[in-house]
């Protein structure tokens, strides 16, 4: 299926705003609410894993490792059955089920019963059902809203990552440090419980599906549908490229920094918490003018711009080393424009994909983007352990940064950087 630019009248105006959609709204709250007590599972199950149930490194690791796989397992598959089947069901099956497993977890602590493999499988299947969610709520949002309208969903959709992302490491470690990992827990699995119920009342004017096969059947027809719509359109190939390069040696970064931090320049936790913290302030403050600066140069400059953005951020962590306070500066530094360049290019790729994509094909091709996107979070991670125990920790920080640097250089070989579409008062005229 081909992918077309659209023209005239069906260009994106970000200056419009969504506030007054109440549909969107309800799907909103219940996404940031869900946000924010994800936050708070992502540190508290590894926390539980190391301080009560006496994790190795190794099965850290594993721990680490088996909350992406399925994104690698079913991610492909879960956007066949996205297109195939209707979007509010699957949002709301998939909060209700994290819901339920996530409160298994308490339950078991309580009773001495919890275990290591149990909390990996938990993770796991959990994260099965993220992977349908995510696929599924980017693929909804074109059919509750219009066109012009995406770019500022998506901007509050981003408004909520960057917030859950500031606020929720330092109250994660709070409350685990105040009332303990399994109480955590039950927070997220409440705020997935209300995002399901908000989910529940939301309406979408989504055609009805007739599917005549079964779930299992015609599956490798249409997820090669989906990747050829990826990855023989210019467009969606070189945002593929891009973010997976970015994520690749990001994840390189992050698999040593917390070592390198703890071992080589003695920060405290709380010192990692407060960088952390304030470096992720840049996505938060990104948020504001997003939906601005698409208006004012367009969509494909945007994400160029914000994509080579991204790489100029990483380049200062050579500065971190020498004396802690330097460091702390450097990284700081790095963190807080990282944050917000790469909000911006999410924001504004993600609204390019949307309004290019046929609506049949939105949930192949989300899923198809978060395989290659994410599917090498833990390539990343693996290459970035391994090349630290070889080659040392800040030696394979600048490895990375340089890696990451180029990511930009698939956007800026394509013709995505030229596109108009967003431009107030301006038609696209790009061709793919």
């Amino acid at each position: 299926m081909e992918v077309e630019i659209q023209q005239g009248n069906s260009s994106i105006h970000p200056a419009r705003t969504v506030w007054g959609d109440h549909n969107f709204l309800k799907l909103w709250t219940g996404q940031s609410l869900s946000m924010f007590g994800s936050q708070i599972t992502a540190m508290a199950l590894p926390l539980i894993a190391a301080l009560s149930l006496k994790s190795s490194p190794l099965q850290m690791g594993i721990l680490h490792a088996v909350e992406y796989a399925p994104f690698l397992l079913f991610g492909l598959v879960a956007g066949v059955w996205v297109d195939r089947l209707p979007k509010r069901p699957l949002l709301i099956a998939a909060d209700f089920s994290r819901a339920a497993l996530l409160m298994s977890i308490p339950i078991l602590a309580w009773v001495g019963l919890l275990n290591f493999f149990y909390v990996c499988l938990v993770a796991f299947v959990v994260g099965v059902c993220t992977t349908f969610y995510s696929i599924g709520y980017q693929s909804i949002l074109p059919y509750m809203l219009r066109k012009d309208l995406l770019v500022d969903a998506n901007a509050k959709m981003e408004l909520s990552r960057s917030a859950a992302g500031v606020t929720g490491p330092g109250l994660s470690g709070l409350l685990v440090q105040w009332l303990s990992g399994a109480v955590a827990i039950v927070l997220d699995a409440f705020s997935f419980l209300i995002s399901g119920l908000l989910t529940c009342r939301v309406q979408v004017d989504e055609p009805p599906r007739q599917v005549k096969q079964s779930l299992l059947s015609g599956l490798s027809r249409e997820i090669g549908e989906g990747m050829r719509l990826v990855f023989q359109n210019h467009y969606l190939r070189s945002i593929a490229a891009c973010s997976a390069t970015f994520n690749f040696f990001y994840n390189m970064i992050l698999a040593v920094i917390i070592v390198y931090t703890t071992r080589t320049l003695g920060f405290s936790p709380a010192e990692i918490g407060l960088v952390m913290t304030l470096g992720s302030l840049g996505a938060v403050l990104s948020v504001v003018f997003s939906g601005r600066l698409v208006a004012r140069f367009g969509l494909g400059p945007v994400i160029a711009g914000s994509a080579l953005g991204q790489g100029l951020g990483f380049l200062f962590l050579f500065g971190a080393a020498g004396t802690k306070t330097a460091a702390f500066l450097m990284i700081l530094l790095s963190m807080f424009i990282v944050s917000l360049t790469t909000t911006v290019y999410n924001v504004a790729q993600i609204s390019f994909r949307q309004s290019i994509t046929a609506p049949d094909m939105l949930g192949r091709m989300n899923a198809t983007m978060r395989f290659v996107v994410w599917g090498v979070i833990p390539l990343g991670a693996l290459s970035g352990g391994a090349l630290g125990t070889w080659i040392g920790l800040y030696e394979t920080i600048c490895a990375a940064a340089c890696g990451g640097a180029l990511s930009f250089l698939w956007i800026w070989s394509s013709p995505v950087r030229t596109v108009q579409e967003g431009k107030r008062g301006e038609a696209a005229k790009d061709e793919p």
